[in-house]
């Protein structure tokens, strides 16, 4: 059985290797000429191999002291790659960030925050999933996640909240609506027309039921969905109008559809968490403040 191989064996190995002379690679390695002699036998009695002959002074590689060096020469390139990581992730730029999100925010804002951190920052490293808020909460809470973007959560003794805030709803059309040529659109406005509406089950579905109800003559529902990306691809088809939170309405727009303002005074609230008690990475950090940067421009528009 071949027995375990020394590092420093190999290295010495190499180093002759490169340098064609042992007491070159004595110098390289800053040991004595026996001492690498020395590492070199006890690599070739490991392997149970000759690597080198001797001709006085002067060693000879063989053939296949040749074909080991390419497996050697791989091994150190991992080697050093392992190391160059380990350096990258002691200081804080190597580390693989992983986001929980609800879909209004996975499939929207948040492929325009990744985009934007990958083009700044080489070292931005990302696994991004998208779940519902109350699975968002679970997947922070237990550490399996070190950020969540979900709608506002009570769940404040599981996890930290580290900012919340709100954007507001917008109508959206195909891109032949009539409305196209309105710039503010108000509840009146929808009396009687097709709409795409959210599912009963979620909050916002909730929010617009409620106000539709008060309403003498609200909009024709022709279907519902539990997505507002699902909602905005409905639209977008011509199934009806609909209204949208403003991180999918500026998607809405980048496929050609309309997108106004609609008078309404509820607004979309969100939240992001972290498990409680870490700090947040420098990466981390600054996925938040871009995303921060996005809703802050939702709120201009």
């Amino acid at each position: 059985m071949m027995n375990s191989l020394s590092q420093r064996s190999l290295e010495a190995f190499s180093a002759v290797m490169l340098t064609g002379s042992v007491s070159a690679a004595a110098e390289e390695l800053c040991v004595s000429q026996p001492a690498v002699s020395r590492l070199i036998r006890d690599l070739e009695s490991s392997l149970n191999m000759q690597l080198f002959t001797r001709h006085g002074s002067k060693v000879i590689a063989t053939p296949e002291a040749y074909e080991l060096i390419k497996e050697v020469e791989r091994s150190f390139i991992g080697l050093r790659q392992i190391a160059e990581a380990a350096n990258e992730i002691r200081n804080g730029n190597r580390s693989t960030l992983r986001i929980a999100a609800a879909p209004a925010f996975a499939q929207t804002v948040l492929c325009t925050v990744i985009s934007e951190l990958v083009l700044e920052r080489p070292e931005f490293r990302v696994d991004s999933l998208s779940m519902t808020t109350l699975n968002v909460v679970r997947q922070v809470a237990m550490r399996q996640c070190q950020v969540g973007f979900g709608i506002p959560t009570e769940h404040k003794h599981e996890v930290d909240v580290v900012m919340t805030g709100d954007v507001p709803f917008r109508f959206i059309a195909p891109a032949n609506h009539p409305y196209g040529e309105k710039l503010i659109v108000t509840l009146d406005d929808l009396m009687d027309i097709d709409f795409v509406a959210f599912d009963e089950s979620t909050l916002t579905g909730r929010t617009f039921n409620r106000i539709f109800a008060r309403m003498r003559r609200p909009p024709s529902i022709k279907t519902r969905s539990y997505l507002s990306q699902i909602i905005s691809a409905l639209v977008i088809r011509g199934v009806g109008a609909g209204i949208v939170d403003a991180f999918t309405a500026e998607d809405h727009k980048r496929m050609g559809g309309i997108v106004r303002p609609i008078t309404v005074e509820s607004r979309f609230g969100y939240s992001v968490i972290k498990p409680r008690g870490d700090q947040l990475s420098r990466n981390c950090q600054a996925l938040i403040d871009h995303f921060s940067m996005h809703a802050d421009r939702a709120n201009l528009e």
